[in-house]
């Protein structure tokens, strides 16, 4: 009888989920001192290991044909910079101390750049390729760019904070009508208010006050109150809160069941529609009268 295989396994040693929310206290509040949705990782930390593949063996019938086991997968490692693979070829290893992130199956880590006070004059703007950690807060008009990562434990006022992952405010933003959070993947905060907040995950907050709110995931509302007052809340699946609008009538939009980005590509299109039709008719008038010109007898040069 041949012998079977196995096909080759590859195991991550870091949370490969993005749809985890983080620790929720008793009241509905998020624990942001048990924010497990962040992988950190340090320098010689094994990032994952290979179970590598078994072909197994052939067998012979009683005519002396072969017998082929049953085909296996195999699987070879696949990462990015600031990584390496031991010299077995079984492990993969951290070359830096960062923040490690499975996309697409490519296993990535990227060092993390830490700002010790605010982000101010006395820092100007940051772009980074990594992760962006920030001890104080985020100053009116400076913004903030990351391929990774944003974490910021003070206040967000009217900065534009731009992350390829997840953003995550441990006191929250105060937009002031101008301030813009937008990332790849889940947005964490303790409120938001007066701002423009898109994420590509899910959203996770305490209070929403008249803001511009899309995620591609949930958006849940929770902690003590848990309100949405004013401003318009779109949500690709689902959107839970415990109170929404006011007993001043402030306006609130609450719109569920639809990618937002979809929604608004759809309004693009509808606007360059309106366009493309004004400009169609402003062409079939000049046909119209060059068609008159020829009729009349009239000379159209090339």
């Amino acid at each position: 009888m041949p012998q079977q295989g196995r096909d080759a396994v590859i195991t991550y040693h870091f949370n490969t989920d993005l749809t985890m929310k983080p620790k929720t206290n008793e009241d509905g509040s998020v624990d942001f001192h048990q924010l497990d949705i962040i992988s950190s990782c340090k320098k010689g930390d094994v990032l994952a290991t290979l179970t590598p593949v078994d072909y197994g063996k052939p067998g012979i019938d009683v005519c002396g044909n072969i017998i082929k086991p049953a085909k296996v997968n195999n699987k070879t490692f696949r990462y990015g910079h600031n990584i390496h693979v031991s010299e077995d070829g079984m492990q993969l290893i951290s070359d830096v101390d960062g923040h490690v992130t499975l996309v697409d199956g490519k296993v990535f880590v990227s060092d993390t750049f830490e700002v010790k006070g605010d982000v101010d004059a006395s820092t100007g703007d940051i772009t980074y390729e990594g992760n962006v950690v920030v001890r104080g807060n985020v100053i009116t008009g400076f913004a903030i760019r990351a391929k990774g990562d944003i974490e910021v434990n003070g206040v967000v006022e009217g900065a534009y904070i731009e992350a390829g992952g997840q953003i995550i405010l441990k006191r929250g933003m105060q937009g002031m009508n101008k301030g813009i959070l937008k990332a790849g993947s889940n947005i964490v905060s303790k409120f938001l208010e007066n701002a423009e907040v898109i994420a590509g995950g899910y959203i996770s907050t305490e209070s929403i006050l008249h803001c511009k709110v899309s995620a591609k995931g949930d958006i849940t509302v929770g902690g003590k109150r848990g309100f949405v007052t004013g401003g318009e809340i779109r949500s690709g699946t689902m959107i839970s809160v415990k109170t929404a609008g006011s007993q001043m009538g402030t306006a609130t939009l609450l719109e569920v069941g639809i990618d937002p980005a979809i929604v608004e590509e759809f309004h693009e299109l509808e606007k360059k529609m309106a366009a493309l039709l004004t400009e169609k008719e402003k062409v079939t008038q000049n046909f119209t009268a060059f068609r008159k010109k020829l009729e009349q007898g009239g000379q159209i040069t090339e």
